[in-house]
């Protein structure tokens, strides 16, 4: 079954555009100008992830955001933002409005993996709901899916800093392209960018760990095979 896409924003193009880059995709995208409407029929929708434009002359994207998170909380949300509403943006993630941002004016290839990635974590969301239990294995299900359980929201406590830390990194490296004879502090910014990719993506393995697999440590320990523990 296709994932749901749910695109808010008053700029028709812009939804237009959307509607294009995921033409290809297996998912179906539902474009609302109108966030009354949209949180009208995202019931019956249930998105899989719902991405909303800050400015909008009828709502504005975090209340509607924040509407959807009372309505249907297992939707990904993810809000569309200019550089000047950065602080709005960061103080969404911080109340846990969104799941992450996407600036724009953004690249279709950047847009579409971060929506991948909103997918990934919703579907992440969905396994640690519903269980497949073998008849005889409910007390060891229950246990690990409390496991899961907790290990999805530290992971997604995680995230929401990383984010903001990657949020500030992206402001800074614009500040720098501008200002002359700070290039020094170019290498550095750049460095802890990639980092945060870095975490991101392990925080999103971790996010998929299905069963319990170790790999060998320091001297006689083991630790957890997140590569192995998330295959499928």
């Amino acid at each position: 079954m296709d994932d749901k896409i749910m695109i808010v924003d008053d700029d028709i193009k812009l939804l237009k555009s959307v509607e294009r880059i995921f033409k290809q995709e297996p998912v179906k995208c539902f474009l609302f100008s109108s966030p009354a409407n949209a949180l009208k029929e995202a019931p019956e929708i249930e998105p899989t992830v719902v991405v909303s434009d800050l400015r909008m002359p009828e709502m504005e994207g975090t209340f509607f955001l924040e509407k959807m998170k009372q309505m249907l909380p297992a939707t990904v949300r993810v809000l569309m933002t200019g550089y000047a509403d950065i602080d709005a943006t960061i103080s969404a993630i911080n109340q846990g409005q969104v799941f992450r941002f996407i600036k724009k004016p953004w690249d279709s290839h950047i847009f579409r993996s971060e929506i991948r990635h909103a997918v990934q974590y919703s579907k992440m969301l969905r396994r640690l709901v519903h269980s497949d239990a073998e008849p005889g294995e409910s007390e060891r299900t229950e246990r690990l899916t409390g496991a899961l359980e907790m290990a999805g929201a530290v992971c997604h406590e995680f995230a929401q800093p990383v984010q903001i830390i990657s949020g500030y990194c992206e402001i800074l490296t614009e500040e720098l392209n501008r200002q002359p004879g700070v290039s020094g502090f170019k290498e550095p910014v750049s460095h802890i960018l990639q980092s945060t990719e870095r975490l991101k993506e392990l925080l999103l393995k971790c996010m998929k760990v299905q069963r319990y697999k170790t790999r060998p440590y320091l001297l006689s320990s083991r630790i957890i095979d997140i590569d192995a523990a998330t295959t499928e």
